[in-house]
């Protein structure tokens, strides 16, 4: 790696392999520190709920019945590991509540927990711990692209830090295991797909990243061996989230074009590995169409969007947030206090990472070979179109879109900071790869010492803290709420916030709520209006808002 052209920079002269280190330890740190900070999001808990082994029908129809039980009892049970629950009923649950999310990540949680305990940072630790082979992965995803050593690195710095990776890193769903698994799948890809360069061949003229050549030379020939290892990889994605279906189809794409539409051997290879995988994944494919009607029923099936403006608007603000962090629920410029300054900011800054992200994908289409360019479009645009098409535009699903984009930037900042001969315009470019990383851990150590954020579901847990607090203040509170499935995500949620002493009496049906007396203070947690009516109308109680006005999430209930 050549370090001199970073040395007479604006880093003091600090080397550049001590320079990785310290950001690479930065990374490491904003994973691990605070994990149980941030509130335990509606999702996560129900993560809990699938590792214990019970389903939120059996916990509606044991514990949702009028009785009041304490909020220790409720998390022993259903966000715990159960004795007379096996890994078994894990998959029985997501297969029969949610068979959209194939079982993968929830069994290895499952074991996880087993080994580790089912704290909120140890059940987080997980992703965190699976996040830390980002690393190698996009390294070897960028010396197999591009054939260089400085262009890995700066992507390994660029996503040590990275608010989006930190973010997922600390998320205890199975993103963190889709983003590894598709680095290694494209890693495993371009093996399979490398080529011995003809004996003899002339340079090209692309620009050349490494030093001592600027063709693309491979050793590797024709493998069985890594088409089977990519087969399983694939599987193994397949297993982690529906979503890498997106990722085979990109793949396929791109093994057609670059084999030139036609029937070859590379073309058979790819074809058999995708084959054997949905062979493999034939079992949960079984599971999804028996079990269709309750994917409509949680989550809706995939529609066409007639809009598509309204998807290019919340692209653009990921597309930002994968190095600056400024969402409205928390950020470095927060929408929800903004004034005509801190908008024009945003704009500015929103506006020049943009225009980089377009030069970095010109760049790359205008100086690289055919088949780096063409796998980095391939991925973005088969992404981006498929979600933009069904309305799903949105920061867990973009993966394979995210990652590319760091690779183009990565690709950007190696051309013009690493390789660029005029010494000017690369220390320029230098000082902007240093305020990508910058901003980068301003984000990271904002978000590190807050308790609610964009990836926690503000619609469900934005008042939370502030709810608990009120009610942990009470002497001997009860807490009322009513609902069936889609409050159990909600209530385990909210309960991580309370004391283990506090009583939740939870209920299916208004009239199932008959309140006992021994209790100083009686609250109504996200009461609906049936229950509302009921106690007020029917059982004749008053009802005060707390807390919150125009958006009421807990009331007190009086006789």
């Amino acid at each position: 790696m050549n370090s001199k052209s970073i040395q007479n920079g604006p880093v003091h002269r600090i080397s550049l392999k001590i320079l990785i280190v310290l950001i690479l330890i930065t990374g490491i740190f904003f994973r691990f520190t605070n994990l149980d900070r941030k509130v335990y999001s509606f999702d996560e808990s129900i993560t809990s709920l699938r590792i214990s082994g019970y389903t939120w029908t059996e916990m509606v129809q044991q514990d949702f019945q009028g009785k009041t039980i304490s909020v220790e009892d409720l998390q022993q049970k259903y966000q715990h590991i159960n004795p007379e629950k096996s890994w078994l009923d894990t998959i029985k649950g997501l297969a029969t509540e949610e068979p959209q999310l194939p079982p993968l990540y929830f069994l290895l949680a499952r074991f996880w927990v087993q080994l580790f305990g089912p704290q909120v940072a140890t059940v987080r630790s997980l992703s965190a711990w699976m996040s830390l082979l980002v690393f190698p992965s996009i390294y070897w995803l960028c010396w197999e692209l591009f054939r260089s050593a400085p262009a890995g690195w700066i992507a390994v710095i660029i996503t040590a830090v990275s608010p989006f990776h930190v973010l997922y890193a600390q998320e205890a769903r199975p993103y963190m295991m889709f983003v590894v698994l598709v680095l290694l799948s494209n890693a495993i890809l371009l093996r399979a797909l490398a080529k011995p360069a003809p004996t003899g061949a002339a340079p090209t003229k692309k620009i050349a990243l490494q030093n001592n050549s600027s063709t693309f030379k491979s050793t590797s020939k024709f493998s069985k061996a890594v088409w089977f290892i990519y087969a399983i990889g694939i599987t193994l994605g397949l297993y982690c989230s529906l979503l890498f279906l997106l990722v085979i189809f990109a793949h396929g794409i791109y093994v057609i074009i670059t084999e030139k539409w036609q029937i070859s051997k590379t073309l058979i290879a790819y074809l058999l590995a995708s084959a054997v995988a949905i062979i493999l994944f034939t079992p949960w494919i079984w599971v999804l169409i028996n079990n269709s009607s309750k994917i409509e029923a949680t989550v809706g099936l995939p529609h066409i969007s007639r809009s598509l403006i309204s998807s290019l608007k919340p692209l653009i603000l990921i597309t930002c947030r994968i190095f600056i962090d400024t969402h409205w629920a928390g950020g470095i410029l927060k929408l929800g206090s903004s004034s005509i300054a801190t908008d024009l900011i945003r704009l500015v800054v929103a506006s020049i990472l943009l225009l980089a992200i377009a030069h970095s994908i010109y760049l790359l289409c205008h100086s690289t070979p055919k088949r780096v360019w063409l796998f980095v479009l391939t991925a973005i645009g088969i992404t981006t179109i498929a979600l933009i098409a069904v309305g799903g535009v949105a920061d867990r699903y973009l993966v394979p879109y995210i990652l590319e984009i760091q690779l183009a930037i990565s690709y950007l900042f190696t051309v013009k900071s690493v390789v660029a001969t005029n010494s000017r315009k690369k220390k320029l470019w230098q000082l902007g790869l240093i305020a990508i990383i910058s901003s980068e851990i301003i984000s990271c150590s904002v978000n590190s010492q807050s308790q609610l954020w964009w990836n926690k579901y503000p619609s469900s847990t934005k008042y939370n803290p502030a709810v608990a607090s009120i009610v942990n203040q009470a002497k001997k509170p009860l807490v009322i709420s009513h609902g069936g499935n889609n409050l159990t995500g909600k209530i385990l949620s909210f309960s991580y916030l309370l004391k283990p002493e506090i009583q939740l009496l939870l209920a299916v049906k208004p009239e199932q709520v008959k309140i006992p007396d021994g209790f100083s203070d009686v609250f109504l947690y996200r009461a609906t209006e049936a229950l509302k009516f009921e106690l007020e109308k029917v059982q004749k109680y008053k009802i005060t808002p707390i807390y919150k006005l125009g958006d009421v999430w807990l009331w007190r209930l009086e006789k």
